[in-house]
């Protein structure tokens, strides 16, 4: 409270700056704990992003790693070629068994995508035997011999185990069987290799093994292998610096606009004071002295700014033309009191009321009083439904429920002579329509168009339609009466008014008028005879449901 009483004294320009001054410290401090916050946000997101990305990853290895091994194991024990090769042969039948082996394994390893190196060895042979791709570095190759000689000695374990070189880490499998001995050997590069694409900076860093000197900037992410399953532990090292590098620019960047713009603002506030509020506050000062005796024009003096001058040349103009606009306001203002009175008459209907009063009298006099309880029930709701209508719109479902009980008001009035057909989806029953309009027109309908001599017919139809811009209600009532004359039709179809001076058309006049007011040339009506007989009117509106508070906020 105190600070907007002390906003809304007059103040200095100085006092303007240095409360902008210390709005813009405030706006730093703001911008670079949101800075701060944002970035361990971001930061902490990335590290669940990355640790998601390994478990995934690692679901997916062990599925592969488990595969190689039933596929060894199958091999081992049931492949007659590999059999054949542990005992003595000829040339010929070795090769043409190695060849078989080597297919088997190609298979394998086309049909599952691995990088994957299968070495075998037999007691018929001192030597490794090479029965898929090579994928291991002949200089590497060589320096794994002695450790895949203790595998076959360790017979004890038989998991995967992490073998290095001077280069390069190794992932070897070993599976043993009646003199046979099959070897699975991969590269961690190679089985390291989907997690390239995660983003960890141009120095991070993945392996199996645990890196040395982390720099402070860095973050290790370490994946141990009793969560993943995997015969490994990963070692993630995230240089944050560089992924964190753009991001840091543009917080720079974001906390160096603040400043500027508050830089620029003072300049252009200093600006605007010297030439243009100054000389607008002499002009209002005149402008204040202006009496009725003292002609304008006195008081109307050079700024030298061209806009303000210009403003000078037409204010005489714009004070002569007031006294004109306000008698243009005034006559409106009639137009629009008389344009509610018309819309008040035909909401009133005295005559509709007597006649009620007038046949439950004579329902009275011949006690009829079933039809009496069911008449005071439709009035109620009759009346009810017209003093709740003071809104512009009412739902359709509200309005067709009116029309129903009106029209069982006539059926009691003049019996079966009155044929009503309804035809509308009620997924329309929540759509916006003015109040009253189609009891106006269904009422005018029975007013000009029944007689006792044949069955009187009244169509009511209603649908969405669709066009290019937007999707409009189109009512559509037609009756088997004797139609419009020619001379009220035309005078219908050119929306002029059909009020006489005794008071009579009001309906149909009144409607049109509201509907120039509620949607200004965003609607049409048309009237006609049919060629059989009989009148039509077709209406299109705007489509309209409600939004939030009943007839304040609509969308269409």
């Amino acid at each position: 409270m105190k600070l907007n009483h002390d906003l809304s004294k007059k103040h200095s320009i100085h006092f303007f700056f240095k409360l902008l001054l210390v709005l813009l410290l405030i706006n730093i401090l703001i911008n670079i704990a949101m800075s701060n916050i944002t970035r361990n946000f971001i930061k902490n997101q990335n590290i669940v992003h990355l640790r998601s990305s390994i478990e995934i990853y690692a679901d997916s290895v062990n599925e592969k790693l488990h595969s190689v091994e039933r596929f060894m194991y199958s091999t081992i024990t049931h492949n007659e070629s590999l059999e054949k090769l542990n005992h003595v042969q000829t040339f010929l039948e070795y090769q043409e068994n190695l060849k078989k082996v080597q297919t088997s394994f190609t298979e394998f390893e086309y049909q599952n995508e691995t990088h994957m190196t299968f070495l075998l060895e037999t007691d018929s042979t001192d030597h490794f035997i090479n029965v898929s791709n090579l994928y291991i570095p002949y200089e590497d190759y060589l320096l794994l011999k002695s450790n895949l000689k203790s595998l076959r000695s360790d017979i004890s374990d038989r998991k995967w185990k992490n073998v290095t070189t001077k280069n390069s880490e190794y992932l070897v499998k070993s599976v043993h069987y009646e003199g046979k001995i099959i070897y699975a050997v991969i590269s961690s590069e190679d089985i390291l290799k989907p997690l390239n694409k995660l983003n960890i900076g141009n120095n991070g860093k993945l392996s199996l093994k645990e890196p040395n000197n982390i720099p402070s900037a860095n973050y290790l992410i370490h994946a141990q292998n009793e969560k993943t399953h995997l015969p490994f532990d990963i070692y993630v090292l995230v240089d944050y610096a560089e992924v964190f590098r753009n991001i840091t620019l543009l917080e720079v960047f974001l906390s160096a606009v603040p400043i500027i713009i508050t830089i620029l603002s003072i300049i252009i506030i200093l600006y605007i004071r010297q030439w243009m509020i100054k000389p607008i506050t002499r002009l209002t000062e005149r402008l204040s002295q202006l009496g009725d005796s003292i002609p304008p024009s006195e008081f109307f003096i050079s700024e030298g700014i061209l806009e303000i001058d210009k403003a000078n040349d037409k204010l005489n103009k714009v004070i002569f033309d007031m006294q004109e606009l306000k008698i243009r306001e005034y006559h409106s203002q009639l137009e629009l009191k008389k344009i509610e009175l018309n819309y008040l008459k035909n909401q009133i209907r005295p005559h509709f009321y007597l006649n009620m009063l007038s046949m439950i009298h004579s329902m009275l006099q011949t006690k009829n009083y079933k039809e009496i309880e069911e008449l005071t029930i439709l009035t109620s709701n009759y009346l009810r439904h017209l003093f709740m209508a003071n809104q512009d719109f009412s739902e359709l479902k509200d309005e067709v429920q009116h029309i129903k009980d009106y029209l069982e008001i006539q059926r009691i009035r003049y019996g079966n002579s009155i044929y009503f057909s309804l035809d509308y989806n009620s997924e329309l029953q929540n759509t916006l329509v003015p109040s009253l309009l189609l009891q106006t027109f269904i009422e005018n309908t029975i007013k000009h168009g029944f007689s006792f001599q044949d069955l009187f017919t009244i169509l009511l139809s209603i649908k969405k339609v669709k066009t290019e811009n937007s999707d409009y209600i189109q009512i559509c009532i037609e009756d088997n009466g004797p139609g419009f004359s020619e001379e009220i039709l035309s005078k219908l179809n050119q929306k002029q008014s059909l009020i006489t001076e005794d008071g009579h058309h009001i309906g149909i006049t009144n409607t049109i008028e509201r509907l120039n007011l509620l949607y200004p040339n965003d609607y049409s009506i048309a009237f006609e005879n049919n060629e059989e007989g009989g009148a039509k009117i077709l209406l299109l509106i705007p489509y309209k449901i409600i939004d939030g508070g009943y007839n304040e906020h609509l969308i269409s």
